[in-house]
């Protein structure tokens, strides 16, 4: 079964996307970038839903790290921020794909199944 990161300081978003997911797919889940880059080391997924605001550590910081450590994990950056800048930053910086919030849980089935068709092996 492939493997979701979902990543949000929002719990309660956090445990709908897995509720949502968790029929198709491994979940892992983090509630902070710190805790986000320790089960990317350890739990390697096929894809991640990374929030963009979060305090301490960044979305952008944490998909500079993913980025680091294995540029083949595809990652999706979310946000309410409906900043053009910010998608910008996120695509500069190797996002997948960049999805405003709020969402429609059908397009998330559809991002998630296209990045981990997209999944490549570490260089």
């Amino acid at each position: 079964m492939k493997r979701l990161l979902l990543v949000d300081d929002e719990e309660g978003l956090v445990d709908l996307l897995k509720e949502h997911f968790q029929k198709d797919y491994e979940i892992v889940t983090a509630v902070s970038g710190a805790a986000a880059v320790e089960r990317f080391a350890t739990q390697r997924p096929d894809a991640v839903f990374l929030d963009i605001n979060m305090p301490g550590v960044t979305g952008i910081d944490v998909l500079k790290l993913f980025r680091q450590t294995d540029d083949g994990v595809p990652v999706i950056m979310m946000t309410a921020n409906r900043d053009n800048k910010m998608a910008e930053e996120c695509l500069k910086n190797g996002a997948f794909a960049y999805v405003p919030k709020p969402f429609n849980l059908q397009y998330m089935d559809h991002m998630a199944a296209l990045a981990v068709a997209q999944r490549r092996p570490p260089r």
